[in-house]
């Protein structure tokens, strides 16, 4: 499904209408955008989800409880994101509608965000070895997705904002708010570029399938033995992997073995195709069938580059 801004305007609009662990190598993916310093910045550029059947685009909301489980904290996926009732957020309403708001509190469900691009900037090191995908997924807060959402409501694009070639980097700001980071200053930048040569010529790329990367689902029964631990103090025994390591965020072996497997990609010329739904005559529709090398990559973006 090719979306165009239009499209993509009005899915953030309608989600802004209708919006109220442990590391396994999983998280490896991710660049933490959070380690800069105060007054730094980072220039990032999204890039288009693998499954162009998201009418967001380039970012994936990502809905989650936490309880303090055994003196810890446990991230446990919301079920409603997988279309199935949710027991904490069953309990959730139960319990603001008797007026404990603490309780209630306690089962709401919580919202980030993820988005995959390329780093353009970093203000720390942070180098990319030549043989690995240098395409980083980033976890974004809700404040941060206001930013985003604001923008693209608003209509500050003509073209999408994580096309290759007529798209725009997103300049993240980390400043102080009394003793707390804020990055409500960031903003994408005022006008378009391509995407750098630089990164293009390092090596072909690959895009994930941003839906496989949000907390994984639990069946409804794991969730409420995890409820009765957190509301008792019972003793919620761990479930460990093959190798003896704790699993990823719910103690669920299954999952941490999901979590660690190779995800979907897509290569670097279906990428191409992904980002520019109207193909012009004089650019043929790209084979999938084989990697494009960072020569040919480069060659087909500056043919379609503004002159």
């Amino acid at each position: 499904m090719a979306i165009d801004i239009n499209a993509l305007k009005a899915a953030f609009s309608k989600k802004s209408q209708s919006s109220g662990g442990e590391n396994t190598g999983f998280w490896e993916k991710f660049y933490p955008f959070y380690k800069m310093g105060f007054d730094e910045e980072v220039k990032y550029r999204f890039l288009p989800d693998l499954d162009d059947d998201n009418p967001l685009g380039f970012i994936v909301e990502n809905r989650y409880h936490e309880l303090n489980i055994n003196g810890k904290k446990k991230k446990i996926a919301c079920l409603q994101m997988y279309g199935e009732p949710c027991p904490c957020c069953a309990l959730s309403k139960k319990h603001y509608d008797a007026g404990d708001l603490a309780l209630g509190k306690a089962f709401w469900k919580k919202i980030d965000y993820i988005a995959q691009g390329v780093i353009v900037h970093s203000p720390f090191e942070y180098p990319v070895k030549v043989d690995e995908n240098p395409v980083r997924l980033i976890s974004i807060t809700t404040k941060l997705y206001k930013v985003i959402e604001s923008a693209i409501v608003k209509g500050e694009f003509d073209d999408m904002p994580y096309d290759l070639v007529k798209g725009f980097d997103f300049n993240i700001y980390k400043t102080k708010q009394g003793e707390y980071a804020d990055y409500t200053t960031s903003a994408f930048s005022r006008r378009s570029t391509p995407v750098d040569d630089a990164f293009l010529q390092r090596q072909t790329f690959s895009l994930y399938d941003l839906k496989n990367y949000r907390f994984g689902k639990i069946e409804a029964e794991q969730m409420e033995t995890m409820i009765e631990a957190f509301l008792t103090g019972k003793s919620y025994e761990e479930t460990k992997t093959n190798d003896g390591a704790p699993a990823q965020s719910t103690g669920n072996a299954a999952l941490d073995i999901k979590l660690a497997e190779t995800k979907s990609v897509v290569a670097a010329e279906t990428v191409i195709a992904v980002v520019k739904a109207e193909a012009t005559a004089e650019q043929p529709v790209v084979s999938t069938t084989k990697k494009l090398t960072s020569a040919e990559i480069l060659a087909k973006l500056k043919a379609r580059a503004p002159q």
